[in-house]
Formats: structure tokens, sequence, C-alpha cells
């Protein structure tokens, strides 16, 4: 006779089977979540595990993980780097920042005249946030790299004696960090303008070899240089430059006192060949700004902004990277629809040039604009589509000129 299992021992069987998932479709499923789940899901096999240090992968969910971009916002009150997605902005809800310990950054007051360390965000790439440190009583500058996603931090790196006396007589020093793609290597740029001889010194240095190189003098004088009596201003620009697609970039002058649009220059450094290319300015900037221009990077494109008489700001758009004919103009918007009183800047800024706004991020669909202010606590969200005006609503104080764009990722801190 035999005999046939009951339906509810058929049920129990087959639970009891082991559900197999191809390697592909785990590698898919993982790459598309964030970093802290995915850290919960390394324990699940072997496999998974290995995928935490599978260059395949994390270049995968790098490109996945673009798709959610944050900005890592630096708090002015407890000295801390928060990413926060840019989703957020947009819906502008109100919004207290994280004051977790990983995020602190251990920044220190610069107006303080006993103040010992500065800290300082250098730039933002690919997930790892590059970190300066200048150490007045050692008299040295060092950097690291950090992941917050992962929570990992490098040792330090780029060690270089700088005593007071240079930095006083450097008066402007400015940083770049970015990804060399031909050699697979994060870098920093540094730049020395030297007053007394308007030369302005380069070095490079690979997270590789932790080595700074010498390379070919910068050839103009950075824009947005300060002279500051005290050094410790040097490390606290707001420009340093920008980079774009294994590119630095800064906006420059062939005269450090600039007196006509001709003296105006963009000068970009391949970080894999080291080598320096001059580019003009548009042919519509026709006019000589009170305020010094600025250039940043919206949506992967080099873009130039600047003051037109002191009524309106206006940006540009290189639509193809180093074409002059392709710089297109993008907006020309007046400061009273940005709800922005001019005159209070002028009243208590006399005879500072540099420019008061800049802006950050620019939405996929292109319709809102995010407009940093040195006028204002919060970031001004603008609606190009419907000419609205918002301005964000988060309880910390941000310092928004030194905002970064970030994403998540799994990029290690040693390489």
């Amino acid at each position: 006779m035999n005999f046939h299992p009951s339906h509810s021992q058929h049920s129990s069987n087959t639970s009891q089977l082991p559900v197999f998932l191809p390697d592909e479709l785990v590698t898919e499923v993982l790459s598309s979540l964030p970093v802290k789940s995915f850290m919960r899901m390394r324990c699940l096999s072997k496999f998974s595990n290995s995928l935490f240090t599978d260059p395949i992968f994390i270049r995968m969910h790098l490109l996945r993980s673009a798709r959610n971009p944050h900005l890592a916002l630096v708090t002015s009150k407890t000295k801390t780097v928060v990413p926060l997605p840019i989703c957020h902005l947009f819906e502008n809800p109100p919004i207290t920042l994280s004051d977790e310990p990983h995020y602190l950054i251990n920044d220190v007051c610069l107006y303080q005249s006993n103040s010992r360390v500065i800290h300082r965000v250098v730039g933002s790439c690919n997930g790892l946030i590059c970190f300066l440190t200048y150490s007045i009583l050692h008299q040295d500058i060092t950097f690291r790299l950090w992941n917050p996603s992962t929570r990992t931090i490098s040792k330090t790196l780029g060690h270089l004696d700088f005593p007071i006396d240079r930095v006083s007589q450097a008066r402007s020093l400015k940083f770049v960090f970015g990804y060399d793609n031909l050699t697979s290597t994060y870098k920093v740029v540094f730049l020395n303008f030297q007053l007394r001889n308007t030369i302005t010194e380069a070095k490079v240095l690979s997270s590789v070899d932790n080595v700074w190189r010498n390379i070919q003098n910068f050839p103009a004088a950075p824009l947005q240089f300060k002279f500051r009596f005290h050094p410790v201003y040097s490390f606290y620009h707001d420009n340093d430059g920008v980079y774009l697609s294994g590119t630095a970039n800064w906006l420059g002058a062939f005269d450090y006192e600039v007196k006509s649009l001709e003296n105006y220059v963009i000068i970009s450094l391949d970080l894999g060949t080291e080598t320096y290319t001059q580019m003009h300015l548009p042919h519509g900037f026709v006019e000589m700004p009170r305020l010094d221009p600025t250039i940043g990077v919206l949506k992967n494109r080099l873009c130039f902004s600047y003051d037109f008489r002191l009524t309106h700001f206006v940006i540009w758009k290189m639509m193809e990277f180093g074409v002059q004919e392709s710089w297109t103009q993008f907006l020309q918007i007046s400061y009273l629809d940005l709800r922005i009183s001019v005159l209070d800047f002028i009243r208590h800024n006399f005879g500072d040039k540099e420019m008061f706004m800049v802006p950050i991020y620019l939405s996929e669909n292109d319709d809102t604009l995010i407009l940093a202010s040195r006028l204002e606590e919060q970031a001004i969200l603008y609606n190009m589509r419907d000419n609205t005006v918002e301005r964000t609503r988060i309880t910390n104080k941000i310092r928004w000129l030194f905002v970064k764009e970030y994403v998540e990722s799994l990029v290690s801190t040693s390489e």
C-alpha cells in the first residue's frame, strides 16, 4: 500500500528546501541598496561578503548611488559634516541634522586667536570626503580621506611642513581633491600663490604613494586670493577650485590686479597628464563686474557665474567641456526676484570683492536650482519653471558656501 503524504507534510518539507539565488541576481539586488542596508546583508553568504572589496561591484554600486545624490553639509555650531539627500532639500520640510559622533570633524573657531588646529573640507569625490588639518603648534599640513557611508577613515596623508611665516608670505593657498582616471588614484592639488614674486607654485599628492611632487607652476594667479593678517585665514576659502571629470579647474587672472576682461582665464589641470589647458570666458561676458566672478559645476558641466551691475545674477554653462563655442547662458535673474537685498551687502562689506552667492546644485529635470548666499543662513531654492523662491528650513546653522556634492559609496579610504 502506497503512502501519500498529507498536504501539510508536503508543505513542511518544501519549506525546508534551500532557496538558490544565482550570483548575478544577488549582485544586481545588492548593488541597488543603500550602503547601510548592504552592510547588513554582507553576512548572508561568503559571496555577498566578498562584494564589499570587489572593485567591479564597488564601481557598479557607485554608478547606481549617483541616482540618489546628497549634499555634504558643514555645520557651524557642532562642527560636523552631515550628508543629506537632495530630495529632502527639494521637499523642504523642517530639518534638524544628526550630531552622530562619526560625523564630527572636531573643528575649531577660526576667529579665536588661540586656535591651535584648523580643520576644513577640501572636496568630495566618489563618496570620499577629503579633510585638511593645519596644526599651528606643529606648523604642518596633513590630509585624511573619510567615507561617511562605511564609517572608515584613512591614515594621515600628505604631511607637509609649513611654518607660520611661510603661510603669511604665501597669502593664498588653494586645494582641490579629485580622481585621476588615468591611474585610478585620488589626488590633492595644492596651489601656493606668492604675492612677493606673483608666482603660483603647484604640487600634487597621490593617495597611493603619499608623496608630494612639484609640477609646472600654475600659469596665472588664482582668483579669490585673500590677503589676511592672521595666517589661519590662508586655509579658509570657499572657492578653492572645482573638480570635474578627471580635471581640477580654477578661475584665474594673468595679473592679480584684474583691470580688464582679457585678464580673466579658466585654468584646467588634467589629473592624469598633469598638464594645463587655458579656457576663455563666454563671449557674452562683456562688462567688468564689481564683484569677482566664480566657477562651479552643475550636472557635470562647468559653470561660470557673476554679478551684473548689482542687480542680476548670471550663470553660463559650458555644454561641451573645453569648447569655447559651447558656452550657453543658463540663467539671468534679478536679486529682487530672489528676495535678496544687495544694498545690505554693500553697506556692510564695502571694498569686499568676493561674490556673495554661488550655485551649488541643479535638479535632474533642470527646474530647481539651489543657491548659497553669504547674506543668509538658509539656502535658496529657486524653481525656474514657475519662478518661485523658497528658503530651506534647516534648524542647524550651515556653512552653505562650503557645501559639497556627495554620493554614498563603498569606495575604500585606503585606495
